[in-house]
């Protein structure tokens, strides 16, 4: 509800969306069929992307996209181990940038601890997904990126201009294209300044 949305600090520069995996198939699938594998690195591209290769970590790399990207960089800390892997992930292609993350020893660390902290239970790497968490950002272009590691690559949906991520134009360029309904459970995170 407005009420409720009005509730929360603004700005808001990045979203994470939960949603069932048949949500997000039933939304994306036939975009996804028709769109090439990302290729792209350097400091030219207008985002950060990672492939996912990580089982079970859906909500990890949402949480990293919108680190990533936006204006959320200025929240991580210059020379953290974060920082250095964003760095060098930069100017690797997604295959080796997504075997950098794969091999991150401090990201390991920081994933398992954050799963054996929570209140459900960590599912092992032959349990099927459930569920997907896409991250929402604003580029220095105003364009707003959708980024699921577990896709062919970012989408660019489109220019934002000075709105921020809860505003309705940009729900509805971001999760006003997932189906609703009575039996849909979501879930949105907002990231803000």
């Amino acid at each position: 509800s407005d009420e409720f949305l009005s509730s929360i600090p603004r700005p808001v520069h990045s979203l994470i969306f939960l949603c069932s995996a048949a949500i997000f198939h039933r939304a994306r699938d036939e975009e996804e069929s028709s769109m090439s594998e990302y290729t792209g690195y350097g400091d030219q591209e207008p985002v950060l992307w990672f492939k996912q290769t990580i089982g079970h970590a859906c909500g990890l790399m949402a949480l990293l996209h919108c680190l990533a990207n936006g204006e959320a960089t200025n929240s991580v800390l210059p020379g953290s181990e974060l920082d250095n892997l964003f760095k060098e992930a930069v100017s690797l292609p997604p295959a080796p940038r997504a075997r950098l993350l794969y091999d991150s020893e401090f990201i390991e660390k920081a994933h398992m601890a954050a799963a054996i902290e929570g209140s459900s239970i960590v599912p092992s790497a032959a349990d099927p997904v459930g569920f997907h968490y896409i991250a929402f950002v604003k580029d220095e272009r105003q364009h707003l990126w959708e980024l699921n590691g577990s896709t062919k690559g970012p989408v660019d949906r489109g220019f934002l201009g000075d709105e921020d991520l809860l505003s309705r134009r940009a729900l509805d360029m971001s999760v006003g294209s997932f189906p609703a309904g009575e039996d849909i459970g979501v879930s949105i995170v907002a990231l803000t300044g």
